[in-house]
Formats: structure tokens, sequence, C-alpha cells
């Protein structure tokens, strides 16, 4: 009896129990590589990323056909914007600068605000563990202000070093020297054959064809979005604002590779929204500008009239960055401070005896 049971084990190397499930056919593991007759030579047997949109110039220049409608409405915000700017000091425009940039780090999942990004560019006010992004923070803060666009070539543009830090962390490895002169020359080729279209459709294109070509790490959003901001101001505005919760990447859009013709719809309304948002920051300013003006034209001296335009420059000021800006010594200017904030034109914003911050009214 003992041999008949014996005989009638299974083949297998391990024997199933009652609790076992049926065993599943080899064809239906999908997570099985493929058999050497089912693929190519050249795949590879691995998941591959999904890759940009087609960067064919006369792709993106049909789609742009099809989203005429989108571009115009993006066009005459960004002159909304552009013209409200204008009755404004030069210096205005790096508020906005800062807003922006609080919102493409934000699209990446970094959490900076516009005042922590003007406190460390006005005293170097911040935390350690957030060092990394103020300073690139005050890169793209820096860029927007000075106008300072990748046209020229990406070395200025990205102050990159021509040789690897010794203290850049694995897997952060960016391209330098020859490498990114090379990828330099060949995104402006591709830069190029979009000179027929619409300085917009040239920044999304540009947007995209960085990305593709790694010259950023693909999950950074920051240096191919400033980028982009220069490239499609054009002469309308010195760069193209971004409003909170909008990006320009694929994640913006459905699941799946998205062609052209969504990839510029997307970026279109983003710049739309952006713009609208920074026109209607601008008239705010103005109107409190009328009113601080009138509110100080009691007070004698220059210091009050200067004060009032240097609060126009950032979202956020400290009294000693004010007396620098005016000319006049911090007493001085707490002491105007005090009225401004009776008078209603500014607030505090740390509720500190010490190191403390205003900012205005809207």
């Amino acid at each position: 009896m003992s041999d008949d049971i014996l005989n009638n084990v299974p083949d297998d190397d391990t024997q199933r129990s009652l609790y076992d499930p049926e065993p599943v056919a080899e064809e239906d593991l999908w997570f099985l590589p493929a058999t050497p007759e089912d693929v190519a030579p050249t795949d590879m047997p691995w998941p591959v990323a999904a890759r940009e949109t087609s960067l064919e110039p006369k792709v993106w220049q049909v789609a742009e056909q099809q989203q005429y409608r989108g571009l115009l409405a993006a066009v005459m915000a960004v002159i909304k914007f552009g013209e409200r700017l204008k009755r404004f000091p030069e210096e205005v425009a790096e508020r906005f600068a800062i807003d922006t940039t609080s919102a493409i780090l934000r699209s990446e999942g970094t959490w900076l605000s516009a005042e922590q990004i003007a406190l460390y560019r006005t005293v170097r006010v911040g935390s350690d563990d957030a060092a990394q992004d103020l300073s690139r923070a005050d890169w793209a803060v820096r860029r927007l202000a000075a106008r300072l666009g990748p046209t020229d070539g990406l070395h200025a543009f990205l102050g990159r070093s021509a040789v690897p830090d010794p203290q850049q962390m694995p897997g952060e490895d960016r391209p330098l020297g020859d490498e990114l002169e090379a990828l330099s020359d060949r995104w402006a080729f591709g830069l190029d054959g979009m000179k027929d279209c619409h300085a917009l459709t040239q920044a999304a294109y540009g947007f995209a064809s960085w990305r593709a070509e790694g010259i950023t790490p693909y999950e950074e959003l920051l240096e191919p979005t400033i980028a982009a901001l220069m490239i499609g101001a054009g002469d309308l505005a010195p760069f193209l604002p971004m409003a909170q919760g909008h990006r320009l990447d694929r994640h913006s859009l459905r699941a799946g590779s998205a062609g052209a013709e969504e990839r510029l719809a997307v970026f279109y309304w983003a710049i739309e929204a952006g713009a609208l948002g920074a026109a209607l920051e601008l008239d705010r300013l103005a109107v409190w500008q009328k009113k601080a003006r009138a509110g100080v034209a009691d007070l004698s001296g220059r210091t009050p009239p200067k004060m009032v335009a240097a609060l126009l420059k950032a979202p956020v000021v400290s009294a000693d960055w004010l007396a620098e800006e005016v000319g006049c010594t911090t007493v001085s200017v707490r002491r105007n401070l005090k009225v401004f904030v009776e008078r209603g034109l500014v607030r505090e914003v740390t509720g500190q005896d010490r190191y403390r911050f205003w900012t205005v009214v809207l």
C-alpha cells in the first residue's frame, strides 16, 4: 500500500497541499521576461518611462493652429499684465518673480511661500532643512528679475560649474562642461526651428525639449519652467507669471502620453491664469499706492513717500531692508512703520518683538 502512495506523488520538486492554488500556465505569467523570440534584440527588458511627445517642429506648428483660441486668450492676458506693470517702478516685477517661483516649487511638491523666499533674499532667513530649496528659489528670482534668459547659452543661465561638485549626492548627476554645451546647442537648434511660431508656442516647445534632452532631472520643474517663462514673454512683459496650482508638464494632463496639441492647451491655460492673476494683483497694488500716498501726505520729510515705493517691491520687508532702500536710519523707518500700521497701510506678520517683518494691507 505504501508503495502505491509513493508512486502517486507528483514529479514536481515541491508537493502541493489542499490549500495551494491551481498552478498558472507560464504564458499567463505577464511579469516574467518575454522569451527571445517575442522581442527584438534592441528591446530593453525593463519598463521604459513615458517619453515626451513628438518634438518635430511641424507637429507643433499644426498644433498651434488648432489651439489658436487658447493662444489668443493667453496673449491678451500677458498684454494686460505687461501694460499694468509698466505703470509701476521696474523693481515691482521682483514681487511677481517671487510669487512665480513659489508657485513653480509648489508644483514640484516643495512648499516655500513667497514670504519665505522674500525673507531669504533680504536677510538670508531660512531653516537649514530648506537651504537647498531656498538657494534654488533665489536663483530663479534672480534670473526672472534680471531678465537673463536661456537663449544666450545654458552655462550662463544655469550657473553650473564646469567640474562636478564633490559633495553632490549620488543620483544627482547633471550635465556639465562639454556635455552641457552639446545639449545647449541641440536644444537651441530645435528651438530655432520654431521661429515661425508665436513666442508662447516656442516656450512650450522649449519646455518639452528641455525635459526630453535631460538637461535637468525629469522630476524637477524649476529650471525648464523658468526658461519657458523667459522665452514666452517676448516683448510683452519681462517674464510670464505663474499662478498657484498650475504646472506645465504632462502631470497636468490625463494619464498617458499627450500630444503637442494637448500640451499647448495646458500651457496656454496656465499662462493665461497666471497673467490674469498678476494683473489683478497689480490693480490692488495700484489702489494701495494711491491710498498710501494720500495717507502719508501730511507727514514731513522724504522718508514716508520713499517707503511707499519700497513697500511695493517685495511681499514682506524688514526695517533694516527698508532703511537701506530708502537711505535713512533704521530708527526713522521703525518710527514711520508705526504710523503706517496705525493708519492701516501695513501690518506686521511675525507677531514678535524682535526680527519683525511687514507687508502691505491690500
